[in-house]
């Protein structure tokens, strides 16, 4: 096919570069409203609201709320299917399901955990590190499933050291699930999931009906309105981050193959419509060799796979969102890659090394020209749910933190209280909080 809607551009100033700016997550009005309808409705009716919205939107008719949660039995029959009729694929699974669960192990290990100081005679202070008790993990659903993700989020909440993992994803209109998605929670011991999806799952483990108990915190991916619904519970419920199109930035100077950077930025539009592919090059070259190979790879793509590979979804968000930059000065490149703070950085320089310590903003970062970002979404280890939106700029990736909380822990005897009473008093009058002042006395008076 004759292609022709690539060019490199060659910015004078970051102001020209619109890649930079209107990142921010877009919500519609009629999403807003129907968001807002179903989880007052679910918070209000429980188990009749799941019921309706599962046969609205899911278009599965329930009839009964025992029909919404997932019999063991049905875990148990997937199991055995799957492990038979893909082996190949519970082989990668494995693999992929051992190199997650190390990583994030070795994540926990380094957390800062437990600890307490005495700081002087009397008194000590510290804090204790502590599992969430509950966590509700979302699974996009329906005709596709990503086993991946239920991995990427239920793994760290088990590391974590969580107690109660519960999944919620939207069914095939007969009630059935996906039978690797049974399998994943049979291999991850989840005896909890439930078949309900959108906005209306976000509402069930947010507020709990009569048959679902609520949640502490809720992770995992979805479509607008999923994202709109944990934007929205945000405060009665805690949330991992808001998706949005993912987005892949490729520094790259005279050293890499436009081969490989071409396929990674096609693979990354694949994605969706709106994701975001962007090569940072120091040379001209590369840009125009990595122009030619996109073209080539979609008909190779096209000549390899077929119709299986959804060719309009890549053209679009290459036309729409694939940018080719050229900026001869490396460290120019480098101060806009910090400021599109990227989801995904590919780093294929020669001084690689030298580059990363430049590095501010970023969410995961792949070095070499034998790490595609295809590593980290299935095998590497690291996590793959990432904030969107330039938000790496403020956001970490998910990991055993997001389902570990601190409290802080004070003892005070009384000879340490007599020392600082009088601190806490000129404070506490200051502020006007008199019975605060008042608490500290009341323990001296005779």
């Amino acid at each position: 096919m004759n292609y022709n809607f690539l060019k490199i551009e060659k910015p004078e100033k970051l102001e020209d570069i619109d890649i930079l700016s209107g990142r921010s997550l877009k919500i519609s009005s009629s999403v807003e409203k129907a968001v807002d309808r179903i989880l007052k409705e679910v918070e209000a009716n429980g188990d009749r609201a799941i019921l309706k919205f599962c046969k609205k939107f899911d278009r599965f008719d329930a009839k009964d709320i025992n029909n919404i949660k997932v019999k063991s039995k049905e875990i148990e029959l997937a199991s055995k299917k799957v492990k038979k009729t893909f082996p190949d694929l519970v082989e990668a699974l494995e693999v992929s399901y051992k190199n997650i669960k190390e990583y994030h192990n070795a994540q926990f290990k380094k957390e800062a955990g437990s600890w307490t100081i005495k700081p002087g005679k009397g008194k000590e202070i510290g804090q204790i590190l502590l599992p969430l008790e509950r966590v509700g993990v979302y699974i996009p659903g329906g005709r596709y499933i990503y086993p991946s993700s239920v991995l990427m989020t239920v793994v760290p909440a088990m590391v974590a050291g969580v107690k109660e993992i519960v999944i919620c994803t939207p069914p095939q209109p007969d009630g059935s699930l996906n039978q690797i998605l049974l399998y994943l929670c049979g291999r991850l011991k989840i005896k909890e999931v439930y078949k309900i999806g959108g906005a209306q799952a976000i509402a069930a483990l947010t507020y709990g009906t009569e048959s679902i108990k609520k949640v502490d915190k809720i992770a995992g991916p979805g479509n607008i309105y999923v994202t709109t619904a944990k934007k929205k519970v945000f405060g009665d419920v805690g949330i991992d981050s808001l998706a949005g199109p993912s987005d892949v930035a490729i520094l790259a100077d005279d050293s890499a193959s436009p081969s490989f950077i071409a396929a990674d930025m096609i693979s990354q539009a694949e994605h969706d419509p709106d994701s975001r592919s962007i090569l940072l090059s120091s040379s001209p070259d590369i840009a125009k060799k990595v122009i030619e190979k996109i073209y080539g790879h979609l008909d190779i793509l096209l000549k390899e796979y077929g119709a299986r590979v959804n060719m309009e979804v890549i053209l679009k968000s290459l036309k729409k969102n694939c940018k080719i930059i050229f900026i001869k000065e490396k460290d120019r490149l480098v101060e806009i890659c910090n400021m599109i703070a990227p989801e995904h950085l590919e780093i294929m320089v020669k001084d690689a090394k030298k580059v990363l310590k430049k590095i501010k903003n970023a969410g995961a970062i792949f070095i070499g020209e034998y790490c595609p970002v295809a590593v980290g979404d299935y095998i590497g280890g690291t996590n793959h749910v990432i904030p969107t939106n330039g938000n790496t700029r403020f956001s970490s990736p998910l990991s055993v933190y997001d389902f570990l909380k601190r409290s802080s822990v004070t003892f005070y005897n009384e000879d340490a209280l007599r020392k600082e009473k009088k601190f806490i008093e000129i404070l506490s009058e200051f502020e006007g909080l008199f019975a605060h002042e008042s608490s500290v006395k009341i323990r001296f008076k005779k």
